[in-house]
């Protein structure tokens, strides 16, 4: 079974922890996250791995910050690719991380209406 896009523990440590900051950081995240997979796509379409590996970092680092540790489970499996010089089996891999990316926005942004 795959692991959900959202641990609801793991993010709840951090809305404890970041308080005041999180609305910001849930702003950026929904914002800066579908660039990122767009520049993922790119990444994949052009057959670029290096691209890949820093662009799936980045979206792994970013996930796991805020709780979201399926979809860092799926990013990392991208970056992984990326770093052992491939783009094969990556366009899945984004479809996936794409549909556990709208799962965790959708939260994020009914998060934001009780954080104002």
């Amino acid at each position: 079974m795959n692991q959900p896009a959202l641990d609801l523990r793991a993010y709840e440590e951090m809305k404890e922890i970041m308080e005041e900051v999180l609305p910001e950081l849930l702003n950026t995240f929904i914002e800066y996250m579908p660039e990122q997979l767009n520049d993922l796509n790119h990444a994949i379409d052009d057959n670029n791995p290096d691209l890949l590996f820093g662009i799936a970092h980045r979206m792994k680092s970013s996930s796991n910050s805020l709780g979201a540790l399926g979809l860092a489970k799926i990013a990392e499996s991208i970056e992984m690719l990326g770093r052992a010089g491939n783009t094969e089996g990556a366009r899945e891999k984004s479809a996936e991380l794409e549909e556990q990316l709208n799962e965790v926005i959708a939260f994020f942004k009914e998060e934001q209406k009780t954080l104002t």
